[in-house]
């Protein structure tokens, strides 16, 4: 008999799950990414501000794009590598400048996206503001490392944008996560 699977949007594909209970309610999770399979995101109202990180300018370009034109974000600041994207970060802190959201490729030139990640962490505690969630956004496959620095540097999500879904689903994926994210700061602040 086949095992039984699910569809992940944090993966992009069909994966088997796990049942758990937290909080006394039963739900269903990716056995790969750990992500709540089936939740049904309420819509979010637009963030402030997000910051999209990627080596790639038409991956940038398109997630602006949908970001804003989905009414998640009123500004889309885009950074093309880590270092870039830190210095962003910093300028935005130092100015009192709040981020609802980091979208931030795991694999780029300069820095990468776990160095990145890293020292924006760094930097939300030297400025003792509240973390900002980060999806991260990769080719590569959720493994047990991938899931060990979700952790470490939750709020944190996945995404993976090298499934076969094409450009619309992952374009959708990424607007539910990003919806997803931002009713779970909301909820939290």
């Amino acid at each position: 008999m086949a095992e039984e699977t699910k569809f992940c949007i944090c993966c992009g594909e069909n994966v088997p799950w796990n049942r758990i209970t937290r909080d006394g309610n039963e739900e269903l999770t990716c056995i790969y990414c750990g992500f709540i399979l089936g939740a049904k995101p309420l819509p979010a109202s637009a963030a402030k501000c997000i910051l999209t990180v990627d080596d790639v300018a038409f991956v940038n370009d398109l997630l602006k794009g949908m970001l804003v034109n989905k009414g998640l974000a009123d500004t889309v600041i885009t950074a093309g590598n880590g270092q870039e994207f830190i210095g962003l970060f910093n300028a935005r802190l130092a100015d009192h400048q709040p981020v609802d959201l980091v979208i931030l490729d795991l694999e780029m030139p300069v820095m990468d996206g776990i160095a990145a990640a890293r020292m924006m962490r760094a930097l939300e505690g030297k400025y003792q503001v509240p973390r900002s969630p980060i999806l991260f956004f990769s080719a590569r496959k959720c493994d047990d490392t991938l899931k060990k620095q979700l952790g470490v540097f939750a709020p944190a999500s996945y995404v993976n944008k090298g499934t076969s879904s094409g450009m619309d689903g992952l374009v959708e994926r990424v607007d539910q996560l990003v919806t997803h994210l931002l009713n779970k700061q909301r909820a939290t602040a």
